[in-house]
């Protein structure tokens, strides 16, 4: 140890090399007590040198290194034959033993009340899936992205719920990324990281709402550890993000990669049909009264979100109540108003493509042709952003409408044409005036 504290820093060598506990050198074999699986992963990740000249120096050149956790008797399994090597533990505790875990899930949120249609259809069915049979299927780990408002965390909170009721005795964790963040921070400054750790490791069922909150590299390096531990031992992840793992910046490959390993689904914004149904089914649960026509203009009116909608049902009832009025089509207008511009002009993405083919100089079959022509490209991939923004239409449709293109194609579009937005001041003033033409 001495020899190791003269390589790293202090605070360095109080965290990761004095809890290691001398178990037994036999047959140039070094046996190790460490306090958890992450916290011989992390050595064996960031020191692996240093380790193997220590362990050279003192034990010889055929000296083999194997870790078990403190809790445990037997040395943990091998993976490899290398001369120095790391083994990596099993789960070391007995489930039954744990203290009782609050899920924090919100019990208001089931499947009973998440209205099925065409944009979550097959989100929703895995979901199913997931709650009868969690750590099991081939839907591990379940990514779940899209916009603001569309029932992300609606449907996530739905499986923790149904996976309680079929097995109480599964340990479901429901947290925001940016709670896990702030307790990640706390561990660091408090020394008790692997407590954090530790912690996440004894989940069956971990949700982490809004992961593209989770930004810093070390932050990232303990959700990695945690990750691994939980897919590795079969145990169910579910993840919600505001956009697909292609778009998803700031974050290493290596995790980018882990998210594909299961299912990657998307929930779109709702259509006409959807959103009348999610309206008629709050106006239901509430035991309210509207007319026919009513949901119909608001839901034709209101398209952004779900959140949304229901925010217009709750300003229409305090309308009625400080207006002493009914609940009418003239009221609903006035309410509607407020909230949606409904003087902006409706495009639809015929329109702005003969904007932008108009503003480079290109034909509209121009976009949906496989030319690669500098012009060509720009406008294609133009039209696509701001068809995607102004439209709501999924990266999907998007494709169809231009070629029969595949949605990843959609993707980057939006992608470079956003990116080229935020770093080049001449293109970004070009798309407000256009912008200014279609509006």
């Amino acid at each position: 140890m001495e020899f190791i504290s003269q390589q790293v820093s202090q605070q360095d060598f109080r965290t990761w090399f004095e809890p290691m506990q001398f178990v037994s050198f036999q047959a140039d074999e070094l046996t190790l007590a460490v306090p958890s699986r992450f916290f011989a992963e992390y050595v064996d990740g960031h020191y692996p040198e240093m380790l193997k000249k220590a362990l050279v120096t003192h034990f010889g050149e055929k000296v083999r290194l194997r870790y078990k956790l403190s809790a445990e008797n037997a040395p943990l399994p091998e993976t490899t034959a290398a001369p120095i090597h790391t083994g990596h533990p099993q789960q070391s505790v007995d489930q039954r033993r744990l203290p009782p875990l609050d899920p924090q899930l919100n019990v208001r949120y089931t499947f009973e009340n998440f209205v099925e249609g065409v944009s979550n259809r097959l989100a929703r069915s895995v979901g199913l899936s997931i709650a009868n049979n969690p750590g099991k299927s081939s839907f591990n780990p379940f990514f779940l992205y899209g916009p603001s408002g569309v029932g992300k965390t609606h449907l996530v909170n739905a499986i923790g719920v149904k996976i309680r009721e079929l097995t109480p005795e599964k340990r479901v964790l429901f947290v925001s990324a940016h709670v896990f963040k702030t307790q990640y921070t706390d561990s660091v400054i408090h020394n008790t990281s692997n407590d954090f750790i530790h912690f996440y490791q004894t989940v069956d069922v971990l949700i982490i709402d809004d992961i593209q909150e989770i930004t810093t590299s070390k932050t990232q390096l303990a959700f990695f550890h945690i990750f691994n531990h939980l897919q590795q031992n079969n145990k169910q992840i579910i993840i919600t993000c505001d956009r697909p793992p292609v778009l998803f910046e700031g974050i290493e490959e290596r995790m980018l990669t882990r998210f594909k390993w299961g299912m990657v689904a998307e929930l779109e914004k709702p259509d006409s049909q959807l959103r009348k149904d999610i309206l008629l089914s709050k106006i239901r649960r509430d035991g309210l009264q509207f007319p026919e026509e009513v949901v119909k203009y608001i839901a034709e009116n209101v398209e952004s979100s779900v959140r949304e909608l229901e925010g217009i049902i709750n300003s229409i009832m305090a309308s009625a109540v400080v207006d002493n009025c009914e609940i009418d089509l003239e009221l609903t207008r006035r309410v509607v108003a407020r909230a949606v511009n409904l003087e902006k002009k409706k495009l639809s993405a015929d329109d702005i493509i003969a904007a932008v083919c108009g503003h480079y100089g290109v034909k509209a079959k121009d976009l949906n042709s496989k030319s690669r022509k500098r012009n060509v490209v720009a406008a294609r991939q133009l039209a696509m952003f701001l068809s995607h923004k102004y439209t709501g239409a999924s990266y999907n449709l998007l494709g169809r409408k231009f070629g029969g293109k595949d949605h990843t194609t959609v993707l980057y579009a939006c992608n470079q044409v956003s990116r080229r937005i935020s770093t080049d001041k001449n293109f970004r003033r070009e798309v407000e005036d256009l912008e200014s033409v279609l509006k």
